[in-house]
């Protein structure tokens, strides 16, 4: 495990140690719902649970919940073991079917599994440049011939990614910054422009059939954030599957 990688780890397990279940959402990213309504909830719900979905970067259910309520055959894995604790009590409190492994998402731990669906919610930003390639090229490897992948990602065209006052890993990846009209950031969070990411996706076995950005504001709109919402179908192995 990279040095990086053991930050990030430790970065969440304080967190979810501290706040439990409210360190994260409770309820399923926007454009996610969006997502399975243009893909999914058209099926028959009698047919969804043949349908697998695994979520690289579970946390603690604010999107699985609603996959397993919703019928499909749920999996998720998150380097902290903590958030898998309480995503599996989350689980068993609300009698849903899930099935979660702590893990990392460069070697996901569902052996004898491959998915027809791979959901990335600002999770493998979390991963380096060299490291998000790899990531890509395990969803690639996990997928299903025609399995679609979703990813929610830090766009470069954020305000965040262009302060001054940062430190870089590589040119894409920020590993502290402090700002007085921003958030703090102490642990590695990587940015991609859609151009970027949609070559990185290609170059490796998918096709891109969705790719948006969609820009929020903070703290008073003084600070704009963009994120890229990137839909792919994996239409052949990567060159290292």
């Amino acid at each position: 495990m990279s040095e990086l990688i053991k930050k990030t780890k430790l970065f969440y397990e304080k967190g979810y140690k501290k706040k439990g279940i409210e360190y994260q959402r409770k309820y399923p990213n926007e454009e996610l719902c969006r997502f399975m309504g243009r893909n999914y909830f058209d099926i028959h719900p009698k047919k969804r649970k043949k349908i697998k979905i695994l979520e690289t970067g579970c946390g603690t259910g604010g999107n699985a919940w609603m996959l397993s309520r919703e019928g499909f055959s749920t999996f998720g894995v998150d380097i902290s073991s903590k958030s898998i604790d309480l995503i599996k009590k989350l689980f068993k409190k609300n009698n849903l079917k899930g099935n979660f492994k702590t893990g990392n998402f460069l070697n996901i731990p569902f052996k004898n599994v491959n998915f027809d669906l791979i959901i990335d919610i600002f999770s493998s930003c979390c991963l380096d440049k060299e490291n998000g390639k790899k990531y890509i090229q395990e969803v690639n490897r996990k997928l299903k011939n025609n399995g679609k992948f979703f990813s929610y990602f830090p766009s470069k065209n954020s305000n965040m990614f262009k302060f001054l006052n940062k430190k870089m890993h590589d040119t894409d990846t920020m590993i502290s910054l402090k700002n007085k009209s921003s958030y703090k950031i102490d642990h590695p969070l990587r940015f991609m422009s859609t151009n970027q990411y949609i070559n990185l996706l290609k170059n490796n076995g998918f096709k891109i059939e969705y790719a948006e950005e969609l820009t929020r504001t903070y703290f008073f709109r003084k600070e704009k954030f963009t994120f890229l919402v990137i839909e792919g179908k994996k239409i052949k192995p990567s060159n290292t599957s």
